[in-house]
């Protein structure tokens, strides 16, 4: 299965130790060009926040249209690079506004 820029998915993301990971929401943030000739997906993490919501965090809108059961941030810092195989499935996508305040950040973090 193949996954389209801005969906929504499920995966097992890594924590920063890289000794562990957790199973946790993530938004596709590559274009399917990087997937046809590398067959990877970026990702960046999703995460409810409950510790505190942090600079650069992205509220979701609609965590329903997401495909999540609460109310979540997009943590664009929280990059990952992961294959079709460790993404167990697509939970739903987000809106443009959302999409507008990630590629803007995105564009800051990698000109």
């Amino acid at each position: 299965m193949t996954f389209s820029r801005w969906d929504v998915v499920a995966v097992e993301y890594p924590f920063l130790e890289g000794y562990e990971s957790k199973r946790r929401p993530a938004l596709v943030v590559s274009s399917e060009p990087l997937h046809d000739r590398h067959s990877v997906y970026w990702l960046v993490m999703i995460t409810t926040a409950k510790a505190g919501v942090r600079a650069d965090d992205v509220p979701v809108g609609d965590h329903a249209a997401a495909g999540l059961p609460e109310d979540c941030v997009i943590r664009v810092p929280r990059l990952a690079t992961m294959g079709a195989a460790q993404i167990v499935r697509r939970l739903g996508t987000i809106a443009t506004k959302e999409r507008r305040a990630v590629a803007a950040l995105l564009k800051r973090f990698v000109p």
